[in-house]
C-alpha cells in the first residue's frame, strides 16, 4: 500500500454537469491524486442530441437506469 495514494476501494468518483449555450459539459473527477487530491479523469462536451444518441445505442442499461 502506498502512503501517497488512496487504495482503489477508498477512492470516490465525482461528476460535474453544466448546461451552457446549448451544450452539456460533463467532467469526471476522482480523489485518486497524491495525498487524496482531486484529479480530472475525463471531460466531454456534447449536444443534448448527441448524448441521447450515445445513451440510446447502449443495450446494457438496466431498468433502474432508464
Amino acid at each position: 500500500m502506498s502512503l501517497l495514494y488512496k487504495p482503489k476501494d477508498q477512492q470516490t468518483l465525482k461528476c460535474e454537469v453544466v448546461f451552457l449555450n446549448g451544450k452539456i459539459s460533463i467532467d469526471f473527477y476522482s480523489d485518486c491524486g497524491k495525498h487524496g487530491t482531486d484529479e480530472m479523469l475525463q471531460g466531454y462536451v456534447l449536444t443534448p442530441e448527441r448524448l441521447m444518441q450515445i445513451l440510446s445505442e447502449r443495450d446494457d442499461l438496466t431498468d433502474d437506469e432508464l
